[in-house]
């Protein structure tokens, strides 16, 4: 590298030919796939851009390996920062390191010590829950032919929620997949796994006879995740769980005005109805 030259990730310059990295990241893109869709793409960027700690390409090493990740530092800076230290058996993620070989860096959710401010979180939320409760949970879903997929995501991925047969048949339950981020807090799990359920019982996730559930999908995606966030504020509070429901509709601003409450207040009771809550008071809701 000549004086005053910008090395650039490995150390080198800029004026160096870059096709060996080039063809390391189209090898990746084509072996994954990850990256085949517009929506994807612009996941990727929206992520490179939030990690302004890491080099452009170690941040899309960061989001192949562990999709949802919300902020990753190696051992020496989240002891030196935050007082915090990897959980026993944590996976390490692998970014490259100038001029060396790699480097091992945790996520959030893969630490602990010293409490972290609420704001570090994504889906922040409070409060007590039964021992057992999510296996409980578990186990009323599957005998309703709901299934519970716990996903190995990073903080900024919660949960997802899909049809998965579609026989028509008005005497069969269709069935459901839902995916919750097993690294989460058990409070910020359940809630989650409202919110899914949710999408499921409002229609958002195709018709089902028996169940008596029409289609309904609005074509605005901030009217659906407002009226599935909105059935998981109303189950939760009632429950005492306390979720930041506000900061999670902050990007969805605009589209209450459509909201279906009759809509979203009998969707909040099948839910209840099927996991065995509020938690509080006692009792099935009357």
């Amino acid at each position: 590298m000549r004086p005053g030259e910008q090395g650039d990730l490995f150390g080198r310059s800029e004026t160096d030919d870059q096709d060996p990295d080039r063809a390391l990241i189209d090898q990746l893109i084509a072996d994954t796939q990850l990256y085949s869709t517009s929506s994807a793409l612009k996941e990727l960027f929206d992520f490179t851009a939030r990690m302004k700690n890491m080099a452009p390409f170690n941040a899309m090493l960061l989001h192949a390996q562990k999709p949802g990740i919300s902020y990753a530092m190696t051992v020496q800076d989240w002891w030196g920062r935050f007082r915090r230290r990897p959980k026993e058996g944590a996976r390490p993620l692998i970014i490259l390191r100038n001029f060396g070989p790699v480097n091992f860096v945790y996520d959030v959710l893969d630490t602990e010590g010293e409490e972290l401010p609420e704001a570090a979180f994504s889906f922040p939320t409070t409060g007590k829950l039964p021992f057992g409760f999510l296996r409980a949970c578990e186990h009323a879903m599957a005998g309703e032919d709901l299934r519970l997929i716990w996903l190995d995501q990073g903080d900024r991925s919660a949960g997802f929620a899909r049809r998965i047969t579609n026989h028509g048949d008005p005497k069969k339950l269709q069935t459901f997949e839902v995916g919750v981020n097993r690294n989460h807090p058990e409070p910020t799990q359940v809630v989650t796994l409202v919110h899914e359920l949710a999408h499921i019982f409002l229609g958002h996730c195709g018709p089902d006879f028996r169940r008596k559930i029409k289609h309904y999908r609005p074509v605005d995606l901030a009217l659906r995740e407002i009226e599935a966030e909105s059935v998981a504020y109303v189950v939760a509070k009632r429950s005492g769980l306390a979720p930041r429901s506000e900061s999670y509709l902050d990007s969805y601003k605009g589209a209450s005005g459509d909201l279906d409450v009759h809509r979203v207040l009998s969707s909040a009771y099948r839910i209840e109805k099927l996991l065995g809550m509020p938690l509080e008071g006692g009792g099935s809701p009357q």
